[in-house]
């Protein structure tokens, strides 16, 4: 085989950064294969296909790489409105909210699944007008879904989950992939492939000047936030996360060199001055310090002026650590709270307490940390009570305490189930979810059971959500996101996720927050009169 077309499935613009390393990697390992990467959420989706159909006609490529970063399920935060129109449709007491609502989810549904089958047609197009093209595809999204995937696409496609650079590479070679993580179907059989050993990252980089050749849709990315990837592999726990399945236990690191190399050069030859790192964790624990202290006092030794941003446990921030984020131009940040209850936090393995997340934003907050954070929230964990729910209402002002309430924005959550997880397997255990389920498969009632809220304290987070949501008169901070949250920060309201800015510009995850502590002690003022009127009616009078 002697030329790639890698095709980057449709999704919200983010740069398609796993692509750019595979087709660096496969570049200096051979460099007479040529290559073309073709980003299709860069076109209106009437022209897709027939952008398909111009690449590969004009590449004539022997292997077409489809990338499927992301199928969301369902989206489990605030900032969607599905998720306010599914509230409305189970929980509202209006009647003609709930007839809106059906309307409104009939709606979703139906672009939901049209989006999916529409992304499945585009392997089909390449093996109807390109039948010698080999087809591959992989990403988070596949790998996620992937037993229930490779039913929809053509015989013979080979389905990578997680890492491809190894497996792509043998490919090429005309080698064996058993040793590799892969899917085919042959027929009725489907056959898969266990991965010997994941891909060393010693040697992973970018040439910039040659993916600028390749990639000639790159300008559209100029200005914009760019992914970097220090480090792959998540030693967590998480039960409801998909990290640890995509890219494995084992934290493998990119030397710090090669990492703010590729800072530079987008800073220097694209004009980039926002990133994002794009590791599960960018502190995977204590021996990742060595790491990203190097790469963090390479940006300021290098004067690069940037703003970056990424995953970031609190927990494990220290005092040295921080004043080194904020010299080398950290932004706005994402903080995965989960929970003010540290027993909600254990039950989920979680693996950090909240004491030491609460000195990582006061070491932040000590170091003249400027950035605003959004505290992600996930509601009605497994093992929540009415006492936790409090607790993690006290967090949030305990964080806002520090960092200035201003500067802090709590993010409603709610656990999706996604397959290959503990949380899944715990809920298949305990009969919450059927064996064979579809996870793709939305209804009404899969809805209910796969945006995890469960009774019986999910009417009182939905009475608050709902309150919380129907108030219109927006945030309390009027100034604008900046950094790695933003996409186009000279243009208001275009970020990189368009749904997570709505719930931000609104605040009403503070809202959310405050309605649903007030609901609380209004319950239990209640019971604890009632129990005092039932105490005083059966105590008898001397």
């Amino acid at each position: 085989m002697n030329s790639i077309l890698y095709i980057f499935l449709p999704c919200k613009k983010v740069y398609p950064i796993g692509i750019t390393y595979l087709a660096d990697f496969l570049h200096r390992r051979k460099p007479e294969v040529r290559q073309r990467i073709l980003d299709l959420s860069l076109y209106p989706v009437k022209q897709r296909s027939q952008a398909i159909r111009d690449a590969a006609a004009a590449f004539k490529p022997d292997l077409v790489c489809f990338s499927w970063r992301d199928i969301q399920i369902f989206s489990p935060h605030e900032g969607d409105s599905s998720l306010e129109h599914a509230f409305n449709f189970y929980f509202a007491s209006n009647p003609l909210k709930r007839i809106v609502a059906s309307i409104e989810g009939v709606k979703q549904l139906y672009r939901y699944y049209s989006h999916i089958y529409t992304i499945l047609s585009y392997p089909w197009l390449i093996r109807k007008e390109f039948p010698k093209a080999q087809i591959m595809i992989g990403g988070g999204a596949f790998t996620a879904f992937a037993d229930q995937l490779i039913e929809k696409l053509p015989e013979g496609t080979i389905g990578l989950l997680g890492e491809g650079e190894d497996a792509i590479l043998k490919v090429i070679e005309g080698r064996s992939i058993e040793d590799e993580r892969y899917i085919v179907r042959e027929g009725k059989h489907i056959r898969k492939g266990t991965q010997g050993s994941p891909a060393l990252l010693d040697a992973l980089t970018v040439d910039l000047p040659y993916l600028t050749s390749i990639f000639p849709q790159y300008r559209e990315y100029e200005g914009e936030a760019i992914g970097v990837q220090t480090k792959r592999g998540c030693p967590y726990d998480c039960a409801f996360c998909l990290y640890p399945y995509i890219e494995g236990k084992r934290v493998r690191y990119r030397p710090p060199e090669m990492v703010v190399k590729d800072i530079s050069q987008h800073y220097r030859q694209w004009g980039t001055r926002r990133f994002w790192f794009t590791d599960a964790q960018f502190i995977t624990g204590r021996e990742a310090y060595p790491q990203c202290t190097e790469i963090l006092e390479r940006i300021v030794s290098e004067r690069l002026e940037i703003e970056w941003s990424g995953y970031i446990r609190t927990s494990l921030i220290t005092p040295e650590v921080a004043k080194l984020m904020v010299r080398s131009g950290v932004g706005d940040l994402e903080v995965a709270i989960t929970s003010g209850s540290q027993d909600v936090l254990n039950n989920l393995h979680m693996g950090f307490k909240l004491d030491r997340l609460y000195d990582g934003c006061r070491y932040l907050a000590e170091a003249g940390f400027k950035g605003k954070v959004i505290l992600n929230y996930s509601l009605n964990s497994p093992k929540e009570t009415e006492e936790t729910l409090l607790q993690s209402v006290e967090a949030y002002k305990i964080v806002a305490s520090i960092l200035g309430e201003e500067r802090v924005f709590p993010l409603m959550f709610f656990l999706g189930i996604q397959p290959n997880t503990d949380l899944e397997q715990r809920l298949l255990e305990e009969g919450y979810l059927s064996a064979g389920y579809n996870p793709l498969m939305l209804t009404p009632n899969s809805i209910r059971k796969l945006l995890y809220n469960p009774a019986p304290l999910n009417k009182i987070i939905a009475k608050a959500c709902l309150r919380a949501w129907e108030r219109k008169d927006g945030s309390r901070d009027p100034r604008q996101w900046s950094g790695s949250l933003s996409q186009n920060a000279g243009r208001a309201g275009q970020y990189a996720d368009s749904n997570l800015v709505r719930g931000i510009e609104r605040n009403s995850g503070r809202d959310a927050l405050l309605s649903l502590e007030e609901i609380l002690k209004s319950r239990k003022s209640s019971q604890d009169r009632s129990i005092a009127e039932n105490t005083s009616v059966s105590t008898p009078v001397h």
